[in-house]
C-alpha cells in the first residue's frame, strides 16, 4: 500500500486527470490544503467539505460538477488507488456523458428551429407565388425568402433560353444576396442551366470541379426547374455561413421543395400567358376587322393604343397601369361594331340621327367587354373616352377627374390620331396645326395634365408605325409635315 504522502500526490494527479476532462475538482489535504486551486475555488469547496474525511491517510477530493453542485468523494480507510482511479473514471465517463447529451440537446434545438424557420418559409413561398401575375417580381421574392431562410451568401434563379419559358424570365438570371465576383457567376449559372441533363437531379458543386463553385470558391448546391418534366433553369445557392461551409441534407431537401414550387409556378404562369396572348390576338383581330370597316380608319386602335401607353409613362404610371392603359386603347372603339357602315365611310358631314348612332358606341363597346374578367380595367376608357373635361362630352356628361384618367389619355390619343390620318370627309392635318389645336382643347376639350404629359411623347416611333400600317394595306396615308 502506497505512503499516505505517496496517495495524496496520486490524488492530485486524479485531480488534474479531472480537470483536462472539464471536470472542477481540487484535493482537499488533511492539512486543509488544496493543490491547483484558486482561492475562490478552494472557499466554495471547503464549504462543501467534511472534516475528518479520511482518517487513515488523511486526504479527499471534492469535485464541483453538474450546474457548479459540489460533490464530496471521502476515502473511507484502506481506500486504495484502484478505488480512486475508478472514482474518477466514473466522474470523467459522467461529466462526458453531460457534455454529449448538452451538446445533443442544442444541435436538436437548432435544428428543431431551423426546421420551423424553413417550413414557415416554404409556406410564405406558397403565398408569394399566388401574390401577383408579375413573373420577375414573384422570383425575385422566392430568391429573398431562400436567402433569409437558409444559411446562404446568396441565392439565384436562373432560366434557359428556351420557347417554353414564359418572356419576362426566358435566359436570365436573378440572384439576392453578395456572391463573390458576380457578374462572372451569374453568367456561370446561366451557362449551367443550360447545360443541365433531363436526368440530373439535385447537386452539390465543387470548386475545381464545377465553374461557379470555383469562383466563388466554395460550395454551391443546384437544383434543376421543370416545367411538363422538361428541364427549364436552376435553383443554386451558395457560400453557406457557418465554420465549415458544408451543405446538410436537410437544405438540400429544402431547395428540391422550393425548386418544384417555382416549376408549379412557371407552369400556371406559361398557361396566363398563353391563355392572355390568346385573348389579346383575338382582340386585335377583332379591332382590326372594325376599323377595316372603314379603310381611312384602318389601323388606327392599334396607334391609338400605342400613344395611349406612352402618354401613360410620360405621366409616371407604372408598367402595369401603362400596359392596362394601352390594352384599353386597343379597344377603346370596338362598340363600332354596332355602327352602319354607311355611317362609318360616310364622305360628307353626318346628320343628327347618323351623329347619333355613333355616339352609340362607347356604351355598346362597354356592354360587349363588361363580361370579359381580362378586360375589367379596359371599361372606364371604353365607356368615358368621349368625355370632356368641361363635362360637354358624351355619354354621360362627365366633367374633370369624374373621367377616369384611363379615358382621358385615350381621348387625347384618339383625337391626334384622328387629326393626323386622312378621314371620309378630310385630308390629314399638318403636324404643327394638330400640334396646335391639341393646346388650345388644354383645359375644355381634353386634361391640361394629359397634354402636358403628351408633350413630352417622341413621335417619331408612331409616324414609323403609320407608315408600316399603311405600307401592309397598301394604302398610303398623306400625312402633312
Amino acid at each position: 500500500m502506497k505512503t499516505p504522502n505517496q496517495q495524496a500526490a496520486a490524488i492530485v494527479k486524479a485531480c488534474e486527470r479531472l480537470r483536462d476532462a472539464g471536470v472542477a475538482a481540487w484535493p482537499v489535504l488533511a492539512d486543509g490544503s488544496m493543490p491547483g486551486a484558486d482561492s475562490a475555488a478552494a472557499v466554495a469547496a471547503k464549504a462543501r467539505t467534511i472534516p475528518g474525511t479520511c482518517e487513515a491517510h488523511g486526504f479527499a477530493f471534492v469535485a464541483p460538477f453538474r450546474n457548479e453542485l459540489a460533490a464530496c468523494v471521502r476515502l473511507a480507510s484502506g481506500a486504495t488507488l484502484a478505488g480512486v482511479e475508478r472514482t474518477v473514471s466514473a466522474l470523467i465517463d459522467e461529466q462526458r456523458q453531460i457534455a454529449d447529451l448538452r451538446s445533443l440537446v442544442e444541435g436538436f434545438s437548432q435544428r428543431l428551429m431551423q426546421s420551423y424557420e424553413e417550413t414557415y418559409s416554404l409556406f410564405r413561398t406558397l403565398r408569394l407565388v399566388a401574390s401577383s401575375p408579375d413573373p420577375v417580381c414573384q422570383i425575385r421574392l422566392v430568391c429573398a425568402n431562400v436567402q433569409q431562410a437558409l444559411p446562404f451568401s446568396w441565392v439565384a434563379v436562373a432560366f434557359r433560353d428556351d420557347p417554353k419559358i414564359v418572356p419576362e424570365l426566358r435566359s436570365r438570371v436573378f440572384l439576392v444576396g453578395v456572391a463573390p465576383r458576380q457578374q462572372e457567376v451569374e453568367a456561370a449559372i446561366l451557362n449551367k442551366a443550360a447545360a443541365l441533363l433531363e436526368n440530373e437531379w439535385t447537386k452539390v458543386l465543387v470548386p475545381g470541379r464545377s465553374t461557379v463553385a470555383t469562383l466563388t470558391n466554395a460550395e454551391a448546391v443546384c437544383d434543376p426547374i421543370s416545367h411538363d418534366d422538361h428541364v427549364i433553369g436552376l435553383l443554386i445557392a451558395g457560400n453557406k455561413i457557418n465554420e465549415n461551409g458544408e451543405i446538410s441534407s436537410p437544405e438540400m431537401q429544402y431547395l428540391d421543395a422550393v425548386a418544384e414550387f417555382i416549376g408549379t409556378f412557371h407552369e400556371n404562369m406559361a398557361r396566363y400567358s398563353e391563355q392572355r396572348a390568346m385573348a389579346m390576338g383575338t382582340l386585335e383581330a377583332i379591332t382590326a376587322a372594325i376599323d377595316a370597316k372603314d379603310p381611312y380608319t384602318r389601323g388606327h386602335s392599334e396607334r391609338v393604343a400605342y400613344l395611349a401607353c406612352e402618354i401613360a409613362k410620360a405621366m409616371g404610371l407604372s408598367e402595369e397601369d401603362a400596359e392596362r392603359v394601352r390594352i384599353s386603347g386597343l379597344v377603346h372603339d370596338v362598340g363600332k361594331i354596332g355602327v352602319p357602315e354607311r355611317v362609318l365611310c360616310k364622305a360628307g358631314r353626318l346628320t343628327d340621327e347618323e351623329f347619333g348612332l355613333i355616339k352609340l358606341h362607347p356604351e355598346t363597346g362597354h356592354r360587349i367587354l363588361k363580361g370579359i374578367t381580362l378586360l375589367e380595367h379596359a371599361l372606364g376608357g371604353v365607356l368615358h373616352h368621349h368625355e370632356r373635361i368641361d363635362g360637354r362630352g358624351y355619354p354621360h356628361g362627365l366633367k374633370g377627374d369624374a373621367i377616369p384618367l384611363t379615358a382621358r389619355i385615350i381621348g387625347l390619343a384618339d383625337t391626334f390620331d384622328a387629326m393626323s390620318s386622312n378621314r371620309a370627309y378630310r385630308p390629314a392635318m399638318p403636324r404643327e396645326k394638330v400640334l396646335a389645336e391639341i393646346a388650345r382643347c388644354a383645359g375644355t376639350q381634353l386634361d391640361a395634365a394629359v397634354v402636358a404629359a403628351f408633350s413630352k411623347v417622341d413621335l417619331r416611333s408612331y409616324d414609323e408605325l403609320m407608315t408600316r400600317q399603311a405600307t401592309a394595306a397598301g394604302v398610303l396615308f398623306q400625312q402633312a409635315a
